[in-house]
């Protein structure tokens, strides 16, 4: 019994820090990741877990095809076809890893798992709080004009914090009426994750915002009333007037219309002109390799090619496109874009199926889903998501995670 509650012990402290430490310890999201993987292999070595687990698997066959549809299809790219590289795979292991995690957490009790919300916090509060000590000490990352930290660029160091400080909120549970103390900490966190993306001025992640308060505030008791709902879109629009009026905000629409003038007059040497020039360099490659592309990882060298056969500027070479679309279009055509969406679809459906439930953890956990992989989608439009470890393991094991508490919830409910 000790043991047990050991290791219950371990792997709900793994799950809080995964987020926690995103941004502030290089890796350690993935050595968390480990750590959950590692008990739940010991977990599934005893046969009497199998049926459970057999239940599971029966149940959220979709869910597990989805997690595994993309890093199989790269792994017959490499072992098959020999294009691709197992480094571009790397990331990509995280979705099928994360499977044996799903079943092992699935066992838990709901107020263990539930506690990855605290981890969602603590992660947002110190975004925030890394915005003031990088504009005190500019020499540390990226100065005082966009912020991000010593291993992470403003544009995922932005959207991941946007992203934790819209789950920090979106935790507060639904049908019940929560302390001050916690809807005030979730509430400066949300501050907090949204100033970090503000300052790090990662403007494709404010696409997001949209989908982020709906997910917020959705399944909410005080938004039934037409007044209550009127008075909270006055209050998002005189926020995004004032937000509208402030320098950064200003200066970063500036700049994107600034760059599309200059593409006008045919200068594409300016942010935006790179990414629609690899966007375009992107087409002409799966317009080349339509079923499979070139191959996961091969991004750099067909681009280069593309360049010396003289079809781009050499500013588009670049291993990513910017764009998990894009890049995935590219590098494994239809069927990798094929893949991409059923992950896409097949993580965000089970929160979507939940989240009208009667009861409040599996509203709010369903909730929470929505937001980290509606946000990851919308994020993708801009930006390469799951080309990062980091990123694809938070993504990995925080979906797992709260579809396990719903799991959880909902097996704790029959038995009572």
């Amino acid at each position: 019994m000790r043991t047990i509650r050991m290791l219950g012990f371990v792997t709900t402290a793994a799950l809080v820090l995964s987020p926690a430490l995103m941004l502030s310890l290089r890796g350690g999201t993935g050595y968390c990741f480990f750590v959950v993987l590692a008990l739940a292999l010991v977990y599934l070595r005893d046969k009497s877990h199998w049926a459970r687990v057999a239940e599971l698997y029966r149940q959220h066959r979709t869910f597990v095809a989805a997690l595994l549809a993309l890093p199989c299809l790269v792994l017959f790219q490499i072992v098959v076809l020999r294009i691709g590289n197992f480094p571009a795979l790397d990331p990509l292991l995280r979705l099928a890893l994360v499977v044996p995690s799903f079943f092992f957490l699935a066992s838990l009790d709901s107020r263990q798992l539930r506690l990855v919300q605290w981890g969602c916090v603590a992660g947002a509060l110190w975004c925030g709080g890394w915005v003031f000590y990088q504009m005190a000490h500019p020499a540390v990352a990226y100065g005082v004009q966009r912020v991000g930290n010593p291993y992470t660029n403003p544009i995922p160091f932005g959207d991941t914090a946007l992203v934790l400080g819209f789950l920090s909120v979106a935790s507060i549970r639904r049908g019940t009426h929560a302390h001050w103390a916690e809807v005030t900490i979730k509430l400066v966190a949300l501050f907090g994750g949204c100033y970090a993306s503000y300052a790090s001025g990662a403007r494709g992640g404010w696409i997001a915002l949209p989908l982020l308060i709906w997910a917020a505030v959705g399944g909410r008791h005080w938004l039934a009333s037409t007044r209550a709902r009127m008075a909270f879109a006055s209050t998002l629009l005189v926020c995004a007037g004032a937000l509208a009026s402030t320098s950064v905000v200003r200066e970063r629409v500036a700049a994107f219309h600034t760059d599309l003038q200059d593409l006008q007059h045919g200068d594409a040497d300016t942010s935006t002109g790179v990414r629609f020039g690899l966007w375009r360099a992107s087409l002409r490659l799966y317009a080349s390799h339509p079923l499979l592309g070139v191959g996961r990882g091969g991004l750099e060298s067909a681009t280069r090619s593309l360049v010396k056969q003289g079809e781009g500027s050499p500013l588009i070479i670049n291993g990513r496109a910017h764009s998990e679309f894009f890049s995935v279009l590219a590098e494994t055509g239809t069927i990798g874009v094929a893949a991409l969406l059923f992950l896409y679809a097949g993580t965000f459906l089970p929160f979507w199926r939940n989240r009208n439930s009667a009861d409040a953890d599996i509203a709010t956990a369903s909730y929470m889903g929505m937001t980290l992989v509606g946000g990851t989608v919308i994020f993708g439009l801009t930006i390469d998501v799951l080309t990062l470890v980091m990123n694809t393991a938070f993504f990995a094991l925080t979906t797992a995670t709260l579809l396990a508490w719903i799991e959880a919830r909902k097996r704790e409910i029959g038995e009572a």
